[in-house]
């Protein structure tokens, strides 16, 4: 069902990044969020780095659009609670920053803090436009200033209870962040997941311990998704493969009651 925003001018300047829009979610009972209580169930924080170099999204489609980060309580959120965290990267280009559609779903509004952030590449209009290790080095710093103002903007996060996935370009990015931040992303994720993308990983062992899962949509990607799987287990990850042919390169919907299942296990007293 198509959401319908009724954007709040309500402003509010920080360090880094400018929170420039609160809006409320219409689609279902929400509190507007504004400087006496801008953190509210259901409500959208919109965070502008306008200091960020373009992003892979405005290069390409042309767009003079700064970098931001876009963030949704869940529809249970209280201040005295502490809330897990799911930061979802965008295939192809990465979007603006803003759609946060398939982790909402994934969620379906509840429990979890849900982050949408872009991508970055190098060189945005050059033909190859698949995520690699530079590109991902590349975002590193950009990503670890939207994540330090996501600290700061919502400070009863779970810290124990971070997960970080993408589909696509956005597992491509994951991987690449995971392999080029000195171990930072691993440390800072307890769980990831991997969504038709990820495969050159590089350094499993970061991985140990943790929660992995992968997804694949389709025979041509089983048999890697099933290999990226299989090394990340020998390596001590908890890992779950999840296959819903569908005959495409895909998030399938029809994957996102296992997805969910295995996100809800990352909640407390699961």
């Amino acid at each position: 069902m198509r959401k319908r925003w009724m954007w709040l001018l309500l402003f509010a300047l920080f360090d880094r990044g400018q929170l420039v829009a609160a809006p409320a979610d219409t689609g279902g009972s929400s509190t507007p969020a504004g400087p006496a209580g801008v953190l509210a169930p259901g409500a959208l924080l919109t965070v502008e780095f306008p200091e960020m170099p373009p992003t892979f999204y405005a290069v390409q489609e042309k767009k003079n659009l700064p970098a931001k980060m876009t963030v949704f309580l869940p529809r249970n959120y209280t201040p005295a609670g502490r809330f897990p965290v799911l930061v979802f990267l965008n295939g192809w280009n990465g979007g603006t920053g803003a759609d946060l559609g398939v982790a909402r779903s994934l969620c379906e509004d509840r429990d979890f803090v849900c982050v949408s952030v872009p991508l970055w590449k190098i060189d945005p209009s050059a033909a190859d436009i698949v995520m690699r290790d530079p590109d991902a080095a590349a975002m590193w710093p950009q990503f670890q200033t939207m994540l330090a103002k996501l600290d700061e903007l919502v400070p009863n996060l779970d810290r124990a209870r971070w997960v970080l996935g993408g589909f696509s370009n956005g597992a491509h990015a994951a991987q690449g962040l995971i392999d080029m931040s000195q171990g930072e992303v691993a440390r800072r994720f307890s769980a990831v997941f991997f969504v038709e993308g990820g495969g050159r990983l590089t350094d499993y062992g970061l991985l140990k311990d943790k929660p992995f899962l992968m997804v694949s949509s389709n025979v041509a990607s089983l048999p890697r998704s099933r290999e990226i799987a299989d090394t990340a287990r020998q390596h001590g990850a908890e890992v779950t493969l999840v296959y819903e042919n569908v005959g495409k390169h895909d998030f399938p919907t029809a994957a996102y009651p296992a997805v969910r299942a295995w996100l809800r296990s990352r909640l407390p007293g699961n």
